[in-house]
């Protein structure tokens, strides 16, 4: 018999951390035990992105609650290795601090003078919610700079959690 592999706890945070960050977001979650929630702004939603929230941030902390969520379908956006991409935007999640994620965006060579940023700290899950966007189109280079920044404050994170470790 195979188990359903459920997404981890901190991809479910970063979820909803999200919720928080991206205005109207709109996606579909499917659970282990086979069902699928709506999750928007919409009267014919299942749940509202406040309530996916306050549910995810009431979860119980033991690793024995893991989140039985399998999936996740955003409705406007395409996520490629950790970025949400849609027209002239990008978004992700940073493990650190907005103070450290800031830092790291300016350390990302390939953030340049082009390229918008907005840092959204979450406070309710330690996380950031990041922004990027450009003023005139250039996705190719949006999709690079969002990627290397993502990459650059997840580097960071294991470079502060192996510190902590020591």
């Amino acid at each position: 018999m195979e188990l359903p592999v459920t997404l981890s706890r901190e991809t479910v945070f970063g979820l909803a951390a999200l919720c928080g960050g991206i205005p109207d977001l709109t996606f579909t979650v499917s659970t282990s035990s086979g069902g699928d929630l709506w999750v928007a702004e919409h009267p014919d939603a299942q749940l509202c992105v406040h309530a996916f929230r306050q549910a995810i941030q009431e979860w119980p902390k033991s690793d024995c609650h893991a989140p039985c969520i399998e999936g996740v379908a955003f409705d406007e956006f395409e996520e490629i290795a950790g970025v949400l991409s849609r027209a002239g935007e990008r978004w992700f999640v940073s493990p650190l601090a907005a103070d450290a994620t800031a830092e790291c965006l300016r350390e990302c060579a390939e953030i340049d003078n082009r390229i918008d940023a907005l840092v959204r700290e979450d406070l309710d899950f330690n996380l950031s919610v990041v922004r990027l966007s450009m003023r005139q189109s250039d996705e190719t280079a949006l999709d690079d700079a969002a990627i290397a920044a993502y990459a650059t404050c997840l580097a960071e994170e294991l470079t502060v959690a192996s510190t902590r470790a020591a």
